[in-house]
C-alpha cells in the first residue's frame, strides 16, 4: 500500500494560484454564484489542493469552483493543501477526474468528458485489458452507460449544450449520435419548435436553459427521423435493383431474315446457323435458333465479371430459366 502524502495547509495569495488548464474544457463552471454565497454565508471549510509549479506559481489540481467563488467574494488569499507535484500529466489528469468526481454531481456531457480523458490515460498507460470494463468499473457505472456518455460527444454543440444539465435524459440521445450533422441540427431546431409553439413565442425568444424535454417527445422525433432514413435507403436499393436490367422498349416487327450465328464445339469458329441445320441434319419442322442463340448468350454471360448486385440478379434469372427447361424437358 502506498505510503500517504502529507499535506500543508497554507493560506496562498490568490493572485499565485493558476487553474488547470484542461479543467475548463472538461468540467463547467456553474452555480460558481451560488457557491459564493454560501461561502460568504457559512464560510469556506474546504481548502483546495494545489501543487508548486518550476516557475514558483501554484497550480490547482482539486478546487476551481472553490476558487473561482473566492474571487468572486474578492478575497486575497485561499486555503490550501499544498502537495509534491506529479511526475506524469497521467497522474495529474487522474487527480483532475477524480476530485471532480468526489467533490460534486457531473453533467452527462461532463461525464462524457471525462470518460474520454480516463480512456486516454489508460492508452498513455499501455493498458491492455478491456478499456470499457475498465472505465465502467472506475466511475462505477455500467459498461452501457459508458457507451451512452461516450455517443454525447458524436453530437452537434446546439444537442451538447442540453447534455450539460444534471438531470437532462441523455440516454435518449444515443440513437441521434447516429444521425449526420444536418438532421441533428434539423432535430435540434424541431425541439425548439414545440418549445415555442407551447409557449406561444418565436423559437429565438425561447430560453434554453429554462426548457423542459420529455424523454418520451424526443426518442419519438428522432426514431422518425431513422425511419425515414431507413425508408430512403431501402427505395435507393429498390431503384438500383431495378436499373440492373432495365425492360426494353419493344422492337417494331420486321420481314427482315436474320442469319443466326453459333460456336462450334471448339467454341472458335462461328458457323451459319443454316449451314449448321444441314449439316446436323436437324428437323427442319423445329426452329432452334432460339434457343442455339440462348447457348450462346449464357457462355457469354459466364464470360463477363459481374458485381454483387447483377450476380443477385442473374441468379434469379437462372431460376427462372431452369423451371421453363423443366416444363420443356417434360413436354418431350
Amino acid at each position: 500500500m502506498p505510503k500517504k502524502e502529507k499535506l500543508v495547509l497554507e493560506d496562498l495569495p490568490i493572485s499565485q494560484i493558476d487553474p488547470n488548464p484542461d479543467n475548463s474544457s472538461l468540467f463547467s463552471m456553474d452555480s460558481v454564484d451560488h457557491l459564493a454565497k454560501i461561502i460568504d454565508e457559512e464560510g469556506f471549510t474546504t481548502p483546495i489542493e494545489v501543487f508548486k509549479k518550476k516557475d514558483g506559481r501554484y497550480e490547482i489540481t482539486s478546487g476551481h469552483r472553490r476558487y473561482e467563488a473566492m474571487k468572486v467574494l474578492k478575497q486575497k488569499t485561499i486555503p490550501c493543501y499544498i502537495t509534491s507535484g506529479y511526475d506524469s500529466d497521467t497522474k495529474k489528469d487522474r487527480k483532475l477526474i477524480s476530485s471532480n468526481i468526489a467533490s460534486r454531481r457531473l453533467t452527462p456531457l461532463e461525464m462524457a468528458r471525462a470518460i474520454k480523458l480516463y480512456k486516454e490515460i489508460l492508452s498513455k498507460e499501455k493498458f491492455k485489458g478491456d478499456k470499457r470494463k475498465k472505465v465502467a468499473e472506475y466511475f462505477n457505472i455500467s459498461e452501457s452507460n459508458v457507451y451512452r456518455y461516450e455517443c454525447l460527444l458524436k453530437l452537434i454543440p446546439e444537442l451538447q449544450e442540453f447534455c450539460n444539465r444534471p438531470l437532462f435524459p441523455y440516454s435518449c440521445l444515443r440513437e441521434a449520435a447516429g444521425l449526420t450533422k444536418e438532421e441533428q441540427k434539423q432535430l435540434y431546431d424541431e425541439l425548439i419548435s414545440i418549445e415555442a409553439s407551447m409557449k406561444n413565442v418565436a423559437p429565438d425568444e425561447i430560453d434554453k436553459d429554462e426548457i423542459v424535454f420529455s424523454r418520451t417527445r424526443i426518442e419519438q422525433i428522432i426514431n422518425g427521423k431513422i425511419r425515414q432514413k431507413e425508408n430512403a435507403l431501402k427505395k435507393e436499393q429498390q431503384e438500383e435493383e431495378e436499373d440492373v436490367f432495365p425492360m426494353n422498349e419493344p422492337e417494331e416487327e420486321t420481314t427482315e431474315e436474320v442469319d443466326f450465328q453459333i460456336l462450334s464445339d471448339d467454341e472458335d469458329e462461328v458457323v451459319n446457323f443454316d449451314e449448321y441445320v444441314k449439316s446436323e441434319s436437324i428437323n427442319e419442322s423445329i426452329n432452334l435458333a432460339g434457343l442455339d442463340q440462348c447457348i450462346v448468350t449464357v457462355k457469354e454471360y459466364a464470360k463477363s465479371s459481374t458485381s454483387v448486385s447483377d450476380k443477385k440478379a442473374l441468379k434469379s434469372k437462372i431460376d427462372e430459366l431452369k423451371k421453363e427447361i423443366a416444363k420443356l424437358e417434360n413436354s418431350l
